[in-house]
């Protein structure tokens, strides 16, 4: 670690401390990028906070996620209870009872790993798609981590994305969304298992009754 420091410091003195920040943001996401592209299967604890400065409010949810690859994905809320995302392989199915119960959305899953998937797709081609810059090294739920900064080469509804990245093993440990209208999304991933067995029935959404489905 000693060593690194020296060169970063170096490279700093050589180069500018612009360009040695986006060096070191592409060499921890390139790390990064490995580690998710070595995970299949994952399973994780969230929080997730959103700040609505438009409607003055905040909201805030929590629960478990589950994710398998390529296109199997299930985010199924504590709090609010009984809302959930579930990606079965062909649809995105949202449904969140907590605010419209009579309605659940799907969307088709386009076959790409980035879809179904938390965090994760940052790291697909993260050099290409983000220009990213290091911002700092931090504590997040007593693991080191490091803080980047990424903001898409590509037309995207977001401006900015703050992601934290753990200086151990190299998987996303949170991420903080900035949207067009400035609403700022967060979410927090904790007590993470990777490589755990997860059959594809996890995976399934059942349409309650009553309830319509709006197809995008």
């Amino acid at each position: 670690m000693k060593a690194l420091a020296a060169v970063t410091i170096l490279m700093s003195v050589l180069f500018g401390p612009a360009q040695v920040a986006q060096e070191q943001a592409e060499e921890i996401l390139a790390q990064a990028a490995r580690a998710y592209e070595g995970v299949v299967t994952l399973r994780s604890e969230f929080v997730q906070k959103i700040d609505i400065p438009a409607l003055e409010r905040q909201k805030e949810g929590r629960g478990v996620v589950f994710q398998k690859k390529p296109n199997y994905f299930m985010m199924k809320f504590d709090e609010p209870q009984g809302d959930v995302v579930v990606a079965d392989g062909e649809w995105f199915w949202m449904y969140y009872p907590s605010a419209q119960p009579d309605q659940v959305v799907r969307t088709p899953i386009h076959q790409t790993t980035e879809n179904a998937t938390l965090g994760g797709q940052f790291l697909v081609n993260p050099t290409e798609r983000y220009v990213a810059t290091y911002v700092a090294r931090e504590s997040l739920d007593d693991r080191q981590a490091h803080l980047l900064a990424l903001v898409p080469k590509f037309d995207a509804p977001y401006t900015l994305v703050r992601v934290w990245i753990d200086a151990s093993d190299y998987l996303v440990r949170q991420f903080e969304v900035h949207e067009e209208n400035e609403t700022v999304r967060t979410i927090t991933l904790s007590n993470l298992e990777a490589g755990i067995e997860l059959p594809n029935e996890l995976f399934t959404f059942s349409v309650p009754p009553g309830v319509e489905v709006f197809t995008r």
